[in-house]
């Protein structure tokens, strides 16, 4: 539940909305040996803004800057080398014109884009992304993928004081509650998980949740190999009112951080557009990411990369493997493998586009995905044999992913991203070099 579903809907709606406006291109990044002393202090430091656009412009409206507590993430990996997401920002020591920190990450307003309300309003949505103070003045860049090249343009830039008084000072009066610690933050993964739709009264229900949202994540290969290098913590914040909103039935509820169902009018796409009120809550505890449990038994949620992940944590039969997967799309961005029936046209996924994401292809540029994992002599596109036994499989090239039932591939028959079994070859091989990086 990635995206909204109308994807046919939406192919037109990107066809009609295309734009020829030229961006300035994104430099090169030609270093990634920054050293962490020289010019960060130990602080996170947020900045928020306001993503603003239609179908074919978007817009950054600077808010505010935020110090928060110690920096949780790795302070030897900052330079993020994944080409991962359809955004990504940049920190520049203005002294030197060095790039000295890059993360990449996906948003809520990236997905509204492709929408048929994008075509005839604009709308503004909250952001804000966190990277490691700077010890001296410093630019901020924000780079967006385009639509149709996959390129990446330069969409804005600020420069900044580390002395401006209007930087505001950062507290939380929430409560942090350890749920599993595997090793010191800064070489682990530090995960957070927020309630919304939980009351005054309903605390304890909320921590259970959070143990079995651990324990799900823990279940699955290569999270169980790595449970020594991975961090979760939970926020206690209450809300007004016990559930979630559900807009298309006429329920609306008074949560705090504004949690609904029929994101985008796809009923089960349960998400906040709420995003800086998140940062506030999650800014309780170390972190790195972030996942949002609701308090209702309605299936449904989602998980956008670098941004957060969302489920419900009602009992719903497979609960656990619905966390896992969002989770999957909201730690690095992995794709959703399914397809749905005679879908032939993807604005998502493009004709003669290679996907981002480590787990699909399109053979436009397979390298430095999982084309080293495929033995020699195995046959290209993969047939999947009839009757054939998981023993049986091999890592390959099996059609259909990504919505599409022809011209998307993925490197195993079955997935946690296809269908909630376990995390396939190709997907753990990824993970586990993703973690090998944010652990450094």
């Amino acid at each position: 539940m990635k995206k909204t579903l109308l994807m046919l809907a939406i192919a037109a709606t990107l066809t009609a909305c295309s734009t020829t406006k030229k961006v300035e291109g994104a430099p090169q990044i030609t270093r990634t040996d920054v050293k962490y002393d020289t010019y960060f202090t130990d602080k996170t430091m947020r900045y928020d803004f306001h993503h603003a656009g239609d179908c074919k412009n978007e817009y950054y409206y600077f808010d505010k800057l935020i110090r928060e507590g110690e920096w949780a993430g790795s302070r030897v990996s900052l330079i993020n080398p994944f080409d991962y997401g359809e955004q990504h920002f940049r920190i520049i020591d203005n002294a030197t014109g060095n790039v000295i920190y890059k993360n990449n990450y996906c948003t809520l307003f990236n997905e509204w884009q492709t929408t048929p309300e994008a075509t005839v309003t604009s709308r503004s949505f909250p952001e804000g992304v966190i990277f490691p103070e700077p010890a001296k003045d410093f630019s901020i860049e924000f780079y967006a993928r385009n639509k149709q090249s996959k390129v990446w343009e330069k969409k804005e830039s600020h420069k900044i004081s580390v002395n401006d008084y209007n930087i505001y000072p950062g507290h939380s009066s929430y409560e942090s509650i350890d749920i599993h610690i595997g090793g010191d933050i800064a070489h682990s993964l530090d995960l957070v998980l927020l309630p919304d739709g939980f009351t005054a009264t309903e605390r304890e229900k909320f921590v259970a949740a959070c143990k079995m949202w651990s324990d799900a994540l823990f279940s699955y290969a290569p999270f169980t190999q790595n449970k020594h290098r991975i961090n979760v913590r939970a926020v206690w914040a209450p809300s007004q009112e016990s559930g979630i909103s559900k807009p298309g039935t006429g329920e609306w509820k008074n949560t705090l951080l504004g949690s609904r169902f029929f994101t985008f009018n796809s009923e089960r796409y349960q998400m906040t557009e709420e995003f800086q009120k998140v940062r506030d809550v999650a800014a309780a505890a170390p972190y790195e990411s972030i996942f949002i449990l609701t308090n209702t038994d309605k299936y449904g949620g989602g998980g956008i990369y670098n941004f957060y992940g969302l489920g419900s944590a009602g009992k719903t039969g497979r609960t656990g493997e619905v966390y896992v997967h969002e989770f999957g799309h909201s730690l690095m961005g992995l794709g959703d493998e399914y397809i749905e029936i005679g879908n032939t046209v993807s604005a998502l996924y493009p004709e003669g586009v290679e996907p981002w994401e480590a787990n699909l292809t399109r053979f436009v540029d397979f390298n430095g995905k999982w084309e080293k994992m495929i033995a020699d002599g195995t046959p290209i596109p993969t047939p999947r044999i009839e009757g054939s036994t998981e023993k049986e499989w091999k890592i390959g090239a099996y059609e259909g992913g990504g919505y599409l039932e022809k011209g998307v591939f993925r490197g195993w028959p079955e997935c946690m991203m296809k269908a909630l079994s376990d995390f396939c070859p190709v997907c753990q091989d990824a993970i586990t070099r993703y973690l090998d990086y944010i652990c450094k």
